[in-house]
C-alpha cells in the first residue's frame, strides 16, 4: 500500500473513532476493568444479577478481587457463581454501576459493525459480525457429573458441593461435602487442577478417585460419563500461537454457541460488553482465539445461563462473611486480621477459664 494511502485510511479511522466516541462513552458505563490480587485479570459487564467476567483468567490469579466502573469507582467483589459452558464467571460486587439491559432485541446479519467497550470513553475494538452463532463443540469430554465449591480447603483437595443424581459419581457412592484428594494417584490442591486432570480423561474412562468423608480417607473406581466441556490448548500451541498473533485466552474454544468477530482485542479485553452501532447491546466477549477471531457469547445465551443452576457457587458463609465485610467498610485484610485477633481471644479465654477451674 502506498504511503499516500496509508495516511488517507488512518485519517478516515480516526474520524470514524471519533464520530462513534458518544456511542462508545455511552456503553462504557456497562463495563468495568477487573483487578485480582493488585493487576488486571479481563474486562466485565454489568447486569442485574452482577458483573459477568471470564472465569479462567480469573481462577488462577487469586482471590482479592474488585472491579473499576466507568466514573472511577473501586468496588471490592466475589465470585458467587461460575457457569462453565461459556467460561463465565458472575462477581457480586455490591451495587452502583448501570446493568446492561440484556433483553434488547438484536437481529444480526453478516458484516453488520459491532464494537467493544470498556470503562473508558473509547471503544478497544471494532469489527464486524464474520460468522453467525454456532457451536465450536467438537466433542464430548469426560464427565463426572459433580458440582465443586471453589473455596480452598485446609491441607488440599476439592469439596463437592453437589452430586448429580444417576451420574458417574453418584454412581460410585460419592456424596456432597466429600473432599477429593487425588484422581488417578495424582494429588489434587485445588478445583482447576481438578478439571484439568478430568479434561484428559474420555467417557467411558475407569478413574480411581480417593476423597476425605468426615476425616477418614477413601477410594472408589468411577467409570466417567458424558458431556461437553470446554477445550483447552496445550502449552505447546498457546506458545506457538502467541508468536504468530499475540496472547489468546487459556479457554478460547468448544463453547455451545457464539458470534464470531474479526474485531481485533487482546486477551485481557474478555468479558467485555459489545455493542452494534445503535447502542443495542448485542454479547460478552468470551475469547480471543486469534489475531483475527474473537468469540461472542450472544444476549440470549446469557440469559439463558443466568436463568439455569450454576456449575459452581460460592458457600453461603462464605457470601455472609464478604457481604458482612463490605458492609462494615472494611478491606479484606483488615477483616482477615480481625478474625484472627478473634480466634486469638477466645483461645484465650477457653486457656483462662481451664487455669481458673483447676482444684
Amino acid at each position: 500500500m502506498r504511503t499516500e494511502d496509508q495516511k488517507v485510511l488512518g485519517l478516515q479511522a480516526d474520524q470514524f473513532f471519533k464520530a462513534i466516541e458518544p456511542l462508545s462513552k455511552e456503553a462504557g458505563k456497562h463495563a468495568v476493568n477487573v483487578f485480582s490480587n493488585g493487576r488486571m485479570v479481563s474486562r466485565g459487564t454489568v447486569t442485574k444479577e452482577g458483573i459477568l467476567t471470564k472465569w479462567s483468567e480469573l481462577v488462577s490469579k487469586g482471590d482479592r478481587i474488585w472491579v473499576v466502573g466507568h466514573d472511577g469507582s473501586k468496588h471490592e467483589a466475589f465470585v458467587k457463581a461460575v457457569y462453565l459452558e461459556y467460561d463465565l464467571a458472575l462477581l457480586d460486587y455490591g451495587s452502583g454501576l448501570p446493568a446492561v439491559d440484556l433483553g434488547a432485541e438484536t437481529d444480526l446479519n453478516l458484516g453488520e459493525f459491532l464494537l467493544a467497550v470498556g470503562p473508558a470513553k473509547d471503544a478497544h475494538g471494532f469489527g464486524v459480525v464474520s460468522v453467525l452463532p454456532r457451536s465450536l463443540r467438537e466433542s464430548d469430554k469426560a464427565f463426572l457429573g459433580v458440582r465443586m465449591d471453589f473455596n480452598p480447603v485446609s491441607g488440599g483437595g476439592v469439596r463437592l458441593e453437589s452430586v448429580e443424581r444417576g451420574s458417574a459419581a453418584a454412581r460410585a457412592g460419592l456424596r456432597p461435602g466429600d473432599v477429593v484428594t487425588q484422581v488417578n494417584g495424582i494429588k489434587v490442591n485445588g478445583l482447576h487442577e481438578m478439571g484439568n486432570n478430568l479434561q484428559t480423561l474420555r467417557p467411558g474412562d475407569q478413574v480411581g478417585i480417593q476423597f476425605l468423608r468426615d476425616g477418614k480417607a477413601f477410594q472408589v473406581d468411577v467409570v466417567l460419563g458424558a458431556r461437553p466441556e470446554l477445550k483447552q490448548y496445550s502449552p505447546q500451541r498457546m506458545k506457538q500461537m502467541k508468536r504468530m498473533g499475540g496472547a489468546i485466552n487459556e479457554v478460547a474454544e468448544g463453547f455451545p454457541e457464539v458470534l464470531q468477530s474479526d474485531m481485533q482485542v487482546d486477551a485481557i479485553d474478555a468479558g467485555s460488553p459489545v455493542f452494534d452501532l445503535d447502542g443495542r447491546f448485542v454479547g460478552i466477549i468470551v475469547a480471543r482465539a486469534s489475531r483475527i477471531k474473537t468469540y461472542i457469547v450472544p444476549a440470549d445465551k446469557i440469559i439463558q445461563q443466568l436463568e439455569k443452576e450454576p456449575d459452581m457457587t460460592a458457600s453461603m458463609q462464605k457470601q455472609a462473611q464478604l457481604i458482612e465485610q463490605r458492609r462494615s467498610g472494611l478491606s479484606a485484610a483488615e477483616a482477615q486480621e480481625i478474625r484472627r485477633l478473634r480466634e486469638m481471644i477466645q483461645r484465650a479465654e477457653r486457656r483462662i477459664l481451664e487455669i481458673e477451674s483447676r482444684p
